[in-house]
């Protein structure tokens, strides 16, 4: 444990250092600042009152944010060892690939912990000042939860570029290249084939839907992006249907082209429970293969 606990301390000392991950932090909080007090500015100059929103403070981050934090934090863990030269001293030490490899990851979730938490509060803060009396704060710890696990997908795929290539700018540009593929085959299945449902077993925000029998309504998001703010609304209501759209298809005789559209009513449970399974089918193999990777990678003088 003690060895453990020293590869931790050497872990979250370094990430802390990262002048990427401290510039990264400070950008995004700006840009969840500014989000929050656009709509504020503009109902001061236009005279427009802003309806009051008691589960604002319930919303996951942006996907993007989610994966920039990733990218932040995961992709140096591995590869930068072998850049700079300290695999061959950190791999001399009487630890195990397996213990550094664990001890990487620990690290990482702690690192996404510490800033979401700061995103959190900040979130918290605005949006009693702007959208009134928040409700349901007592589950913001399940809130962070969920950001953390839909982070993993993201961080695995970061984690594995890393072990393969051995390159931090490929762990980058290569988890890019995947959001943007990703987000590109989603949009053409779903306008153009009729197949939007499979943005629910992808990693991204998922389809769109309205929780039924709320007042005022309450917008969900049903894929792995948006798992902080699902498992947050299936421990307020576990019984709760939620009435989501899909994209069908495109009629192209019409001018302009007119999009199609199909409502089903979908359970939060069931919606919860797809979202976490496609986060393990994703995460897990990922994970397990970029760590079978790097305990078998030779380190070549």
């Amino acid at each position: 444990m003690s060895k453990f606990r020293a590869l931790l301390k050497y872990e979250l000392i370094w990430n802390l250092r990262k002048r990427k991950f401290q510039a990264l932090l400070v950008i995004i909080v700006l840009i969840q600042i500014i989000t929050f007090i656009i709509p504020a500015v503009l109902s001061y100059t236009t005279g427009q009152a802003i309806q009051e929103d008691p589960y604002k403070a319930l919303s996951s981050p942006p996907g993007i944010f989610i994966f920039l934090f990733a990218i932040a934090v995961g992709m140096n863990s591995i590869s930068e060892e072998f850049e700079h030269g300290r695999a061959h001293i950190l791999f001399s030490k009487p630890v195990s690939r397996t213990l550094i490899y664990l001890a990487k990851i620990i690290a990482a979730l702690i690192m996404l912990t510490i800033a979401y938490l700061i995103l959190n509060v900040i979130g918290l803060a605005l949006s009693y000042l702007i959208y009134g009396p928040q409700e349901y704060i007592i589950f913001s710890p399940i809130l962070l939860l969920g950001i953390l696990i839909a982070t993993l997908i993201y961080l695995s795929i970061v984690f594995f570029l890393g072990a393969v290539s051995k390159s931090s700018i490929i762990a980058a540009l290569g988890s890019f290249g995947i959001l943007i593929g990703l987000g590109i085959m989603v949009g053409i299945l779903g306008t153009f084939g009729g197949y939007a449902w499979i943005a629910d077993y992808v990693p991204s925000g998922g389809q769109n839907g309205v929780i039924i029998g709320t007042f005022p309504p309450i917008s969900l998001s049903t894929g792995t992006d948006n798992l902080g703010t699902i498992l947050s609304y299936v421990a307020i209501n576990p019984e709760a249907q939620v009435n989501v759209t899909y994209v069908v298809g495109i009629d192209i005789t019409e001018i302009p082209p007119l999009i199609q559209y199909e409502s089903q009513m979908i359970s939060i449970m069931d919606i919860t429970i797809r979202a976490l399974m496609v986060t393990l089918a994703y995460t897990l193999p990922l994970l397990l293969i970029s760590w079978f990777i790097f305990r078998r990678t030779e380190i070549k003088e």
